[in-house]
């Protein structure tokens, strides 16, 4: 069926823990998978209990069991990958899939956060565990967004716009209300978490979010080759603060925190470092890679002596 890497979205997006662990595995997953005439949402559903195994299985002290937790994490991981890998090699991509796929990060992450956050709390007893486990949790969900919001972006840019997965809020919000009900409730019942994401995403990046707009009204799918190789050169050194957002490295952490007894630390990190992380990259390194990118849009934008 292909190569491994003939299911990446794109090399540079790709992060050195997912190529040489869990693209291979999920790979394997994934064909698998096609020969069982699975489909990529059944993976993700799979992938999801499996990462709500896993987050349950660090409420116990033995660490035994808390290592069998982190073996059926990277399981999890291995899933999330596969679905999206059987997809691509398959064409089975869907808007439902991607939605299953965010809700299957979100409620393998929520799993995480809970049983630890009740494993502190037997072993201190004191109410305020929960506020410092739910902060964390949000502000991973800030996080994470923002991070995928500019990693479609790159592909958008880089690749081409097809390969996206980038939809303005108007024009979700128009197809849901379009949408009958009738063998379509699943999709439309998502679709109302999946627009408050959307536009969260673009409140967020609405600087670049303009870009993509701009962009697409000038040249619709066809982005100049020198505007490809200028937003790359601007923007792929960023691709891994964005990557740090997401899950490897947040993990990492999560496992040292672990391996040393002391899961405050983990909390630190997503509440301190990555949230300093976030808000460097939208107030002051992205807003500068945005304005040079602009600047190099005027220069291909249409005009009546290139028509």
């Amino acid at each position: 069926m292909g190569k491994v890497s003939e299911t990446y979205k794109a090399r540079d997006v790709e992060e050195i823990v997912d190529i040489y662990l869990y693209r291979p595995w999920g790979y394997a997953l994934a064909v698998g998978a096609h020969k069982l005439r699975m489909t990529p949402n059944q993976i993700s559903i799979i992938g999801m209990m499996v990462g709500v195994v896993s987050g349950l299985l660090f409420i116990p002290l033995n660490p035994w069991i808390n290592v069998i937790g982190i073996f059926m994490w990277m399981l999890g991981q291995a899933l999330d990958g596969a679905d999206g890998q059987l997809a691509r090699m398959a064409n089975m991509k869907s808007r439902l899939g991607r939605m299953l796929d965010g809700i299957s990060d979100a409620v393998k992450f929520a799993s995480l956060y809970l049983s630890v956050g009740y494993r502190l709390y037997l072993a201190t007893g004191e109410w305020w565990v929960w506020p410092v486990v739910v902060s964390a949790g949000l502000a991973h969900s800030y996080q994470s967004s923002l991070a995928d919001f500019y990693r479609n972006a790159y592909l958008f840019f880089v690749e081409k716009p097809g390969t996206a997965e980038i939809e303005s809020v108007v024009a979700l919000t128009k197809d849901r209300a379009e949408m009958p009900w009738k063998g379509n409730f699943l999709e439309k019942l998502l679709l109302g978490g999946y627009i408050r994401y959307s536009k969260r995403q673009e409140e967020f990046a609405e600087r670049s979010g303009g870009l993509i707009g701009l962009t697409t009204s000038y040249f619709g799918p066809d982005i100049p080759l020198e505007l490809k190789a200028f937003y790359r050169s601007q923007n792929k050194s960023l691709l891994k603060y964005y990557n740090a957002l997401t899950t490897n490295t947040r993990m990492i952490v999560f496992v040292f925190s672990w391996a040393v007894g002391n899961f405050w630390i983990f909390f630190a990190f997503d509440l301190v470092v990555l949230n300093i992380l976030m808000f460097a990259l939208m107030t002051v390194i992205q807003k500068k890679a945005d304005v040079a990118v602009a600047a190099e849009i005027e220069k291909f934008k249409p005009t009546p002596d290139r028509e």
